[in-house]
């Protein structure tokens, strides 16, 4: 996978190899977070688009029937519950027919077509004015048809990347410049253009059916108990919504479950030795964790901001969220960890990759961090699917350089400050010991 970008938010062009794992470090402001935020809006964005879109047309056809139905009923539909229930079906039942008279291009015989299903409809037939209901069926199904499916798509696009840049995707210091993203996957691209942070052109190879999950803020995790996702940004919301799922079907996906936890033997026993136990809710929405060591449960907001960062995976990957060939996108997750656990964190965070052949884009400051991700995913052997990259400011914006073969160089910038403290000491004569 490799993503191109030119010209958005912050960053002034930029080319990152996504395959395996992929660490962007460089010192605040710096446009490491506008990657990982790209990678998400675009990945969610096409996530199963085409059929979204279709189940959107269909909601939007079943509104329109639904209300010429009912300015058609010769008796009025909610005088009694039976009638508003029975109205409701039927409406469903013509939409569905009509969302299948489109699919199979069956327009041009519309009319006679509804007649048709009207007229064998015994309910209906002597309760609407049929002749008008179907004209003006005709009139608002055409005028909808007029709206073509890729302009649909682009206003999607255009809300998912709003949502995540806060409306700031188009360059900051040119707004009127237009912004360019492209996505290669295999040999097939997915290609976006914004100008004043609209996407005014977007074409695609493919279908996108996998998720990608963005994770900078451990206390989400808190909001399991509350769930009042609309408070939150579109990256926390999409996570909390994915903590919060729970299998209804017990048989549904139950084969991948038993292989996710073969899979997941190393990384469920490394977690032991973080959390011990598991999660469990009360009717009054509150979670806990109950932990082996512990003779009651600990409410989720209680645990140590560390044990969150910790608790987010667990979840994720215990309620079969998290799947293989997924995004997972680490913004810093080493800032409220100890250097003990950003190592264990990072040996964690390796073998899912290997185990689960997930892509990450992980960005980081720790030099302890980084080096752990370095010496384990030598150890896993995948190595050969780590890029490094080091993002800087000149003149104003980012660029974005590949360092895999000089990751010295971000150890240097995470250094300076370390050695600009050692040239003060020895300035003004300060003994370590």
């Amino acid at each position: 996978m490799q993503l191109k970008v030119k010209n958005v938010a912050k960053i002034k062009e930029a080319e990152v190899n996504i395959d395996g794992i992929t660490v962007i470090a460089g010192e605040n402001d710096t446009g490491k977070s506008t990657i990982g935020k790209l990678l998400f809006s675009i990945i969610n964005s096409m996530n199963n688009l085409d059929k979204k879109i279709e189940q959107e047309k269909e909601k939007k056809i079943y509104r329109i029937i639904k209300y010429l139905l009912q300015s058609n009923y010769i008796q009025h539909p909610l005088i009694d519950t039976g009638n508003s229930m029975s109205l409701n079906s039927m409406s469903r039942r013509l939409a569905q027919y009509i969302s299948e008279l489109i699919q199979n291009n069956s327009i041009e015989n519309f009319q006679n077509y509804i007649e048709g299903f009207i007229e064998n409809d015994s309910y209906l037939i002597d309760k609407i004015d049929l002749g008008n209901f179907v004209e003006e069926c005709a009139i608002s199904i055409n005028d909808f048809l007029k709206i073509s499916d890729k302009k649909v798509m682009m206003e999607a696009i255009s809300i998912w990347f709003n949502r995540v840049f806060v409306e700031q995707i188009s360059p900051l210091n040119k707004s009127d410049e237009k912004s360019e993203i492209n996505l290669l996957i295999k040999e097939s691209n997915i290609n976006f253009v914004f100008k004043n942070n609209v996407c005014i052109d977007w074409k695609s190879e493919l279908n996108v059916l996998h998720q990608a999950f963005y994770i900078d803020n451990p206390f989400i995790i808190d909001s399991m108990s509350i769930n009042l996702m609309s408070q939150f940004e579109t990256t926390d919301s999409h996570l909390l919504r994915h903590l919060l799922e729970e299998e209804v079907n017990i048989y549904e996906g139950i084969f991948d479950a038993v292989m996710a936890k073969d899979k997941l033997e190393d990384i469920y026993s490394m977690l032991s030795e973080i959390i011990d136990g598991e999660f469990i809710g009360n009717p009054g929405g509150e979670y806990y964790l109950k932990l082996n060591n512990y003779d009651k449960p600990i409410n989720i907001k209680n645990l140590s901001t560390g044990l969150k960062s910790f608790a987010l995976i667990k979840r994720l990957l215990e309620n079969g969220s998290l799947k293989e060939r997924d995004v997972l996108i680490l913004d810093e997750p080493e800032i409220h960890l100890h250097p003990e656990w950003q190592l264990i964190y990072a040996q964690m965070i390796v073998l899912l990759q290997k185990k689960f052949d997930l892509t990450m884009i992980i960005t980081t400051h720790s030099p302890y961090f980084l080096d752990a991700i370095d010496v384990f995913t030598a150890k896993y052997k995948i190595s050969d699917k780590v890029n490094y990259y080091l993002s800087e400011n000149h003149g104003g914006v980012s660029y974005l350089s590949d360092v895999t073969d000089n990751i010295d160089a971000i150890y240097k910038k995470l250094s300076e400050p370390l050695q600009r403290l050692e040239n003060i000491r020895n300035e003004i004569g300060i003994d370590k010991e």
